[in-house]
């Protein structure tokens, strides 16, 4: 058995891990080619998601001895970089592949976001900062750390050449979690009425460990005969959310949706110069103008007209429609839209679920363009209002769809990387203040530059 296989879902994540192992497992192989193997890893994101599992994975399949820095809140700067010196001289002097593993790194350090520079943190930080450094010369020893908040660690430890691999480990999607329920639900003999798949729908926003507890839970719960019921597992599931959850937002969960309002933002504000509160707290993109396209588009149809056949070859017209917006006022709320997309992707290297309603609202604002005619094809419907299609008019019309959806992710992503640099300043201000009124923001946003338009 695989130590790998300690690790159900964040098949992505897992892939990154197996890449690491296979390094550490065939050093002298890359050495020979000249190669640099990576000594600092950190494991980053909200509580419970298993960073100390990928740790103690990554250890046991490449056989590293552990060396664990034992924190806590009220040891002093002196004891505490003691035991980091005493961990690093252990690995120094000792001949077997050492992992040296810090956990909560972001509980001892400089806080950026907060400016939270103590003597304490400073001292510890420059501590590390000069082991990690010391590093070069000794070939056997990996230091990998966990945090709970990655963008809150002072820059001069994050850089590459200190830690050279980064993993997020966030809440998994419902993919990961049916398949962390799943691995947990098939290690008991009992039987649970719900399949994995049913259970991962309901449990949104719970952690690895969360899960694991949901399951143990209903194991202790269950009848006789290993029989664990439907209404069992709700009520597990309600318990869990009321006393286990946190009840407030993990600063991680805030920095993805400020990368998302920002990426958002900066794409409208370069249509659009309306009103607007630059916010973390709700899924939009930002702008008053945009806002009420995305959030009013209203149509209107003239009941009295007469319906028409796509195949007709005459030129019968469509039932009148009309939109309170243009069509390039529509294709400019797409844009922003997906300007969040493009935001993570290239803050984050991947997509986060908090995008599904904005990919909604996209969906929903294409449909209607093609509604009212703005893409050359003409849709009818019945006398119950619904829209009906020939396989001929859905392909044209999702072919449509696909090319304007493109086209406009496109040019988002090219707004979004042109402001890169923007994008990574305001996201921690946005999060500390949660919220900046149009006139601070612009003052702000000139400070630092301004905003790249095409």
């Amino acid at each position: 058995m695989s130590a790998f296989d300690r690790i159900a879902g964040y098949k992505k994540e897992k892939e990154e891990l197996m890449a690491l192992a296979e390094i550490f497992k065939n050093r002298k192989k890359y050495e020979l080619k000249g190669a640099t193997l990576p000594k600092g890893i950190i494991l980053y994101g909200p509580a419970g998601t298993g960073k100390t599992l990928f740790s103690e994975v990554l250890a046991q399949e490449c056989s590293l001895k552990k060396i664990n820095i034992s924190l806590s809140d009220s040891a002093s700067e002196g004891n505490i970089c003691r035991r980091i010196r005493k961990a690093f001289l252990q690995g120094a002097k000792g001949r077997t592949p050492t992992m040296i593993f810090f956990d909560e790194l972001d509980k001892v350090l400089p806080n950026e976001r907060e400016e939270y520079y103590t003597d304490r943190s400073k001292t510890i930080l420059a501590q590390l900062l000069t082991l990690i450094d010391g590093m070069e010369k000794i070939n056997n020893i990996v230091f990998v750390a966990t945090c709970n908040d990655y963008y809150a660690l002072p820059e001069s430890i994050t850089r590459p050449g200190r830690f050279d691999k980064k993993i997020c480990l966030d809440l998994p999607d419902y993919a990961a979690r049916a398949a962390i329920l799943d691995m947990y639900m098939k290690a008991s003999p009992t039987k649970f009425e719900m399949s994995a798949d049913s259970i991962a729908k309901l449990t949104g926003e719970f952690s690895p460990a969360a899960l694991k507890t949901l399951v143990n839970d209903c194991i202790l719960v269950s009848d006789e005969n290993n029989y664990i019921s439907e209404d069992i597992i709700r009520e597990k599931i309600i318990e869990i959310k009321e006393e286990d959850l946190p009840t407030e937002r993990s600063e991680q969960s805030y920095n993805i949706d400020a990368v998302r309002n920002i990426g958002a933002f900066v794409v409208a504000r370069t249509y659009s110069n309306s009103d607007y509160v630059l916010t973390v707290e709700e899924n939009k993109v930002c702008n008053g103008f945009l806002d009420a396209i995305i959030n009013s588009v209203d149509y209107d149809y003239d009941d009295d007209d007469d319906y028409y056949d796509e195949d007709d070859d005459d030129d019968k017209e469509t039932s009148t429609s009309y939109s309170l917006c243009s069509k390039n006022d529509l294709l400019a709320a797409i844009t922003a839209l997906l300007g969040g997309l493009a935001a993570e992707e290239l803050i984050f290297n991947k997509i986060y679920d908090n995008l599904k309603d904005s990919l909604d609202a996209v969906d929903d604002i294409v449909f209607k363009m093609a509604a009212c005619g703005m893409l050359g094809l003409k849709l009818h419907y019945n006398e119950y209002r619904e829209y009906k299609y020939s396989e001929k008019l859905r392909e044209r019309l999702e072919e449509a769809f696909l090319r304007i959806k493109e086209e406009c992710y496109e040019k988002a992503k090219e707004i979004v990387n042109k402001n890169e640099v923007l994008i990574k300043k305001l996201v921690p201000i946005l999060i500390k203040r949660k919220s900046i009124e149009k006139n601070e923001c612009e003052a702000l946003i000139e400070e630092l530059g301004g905003i790249v338009s095409n």
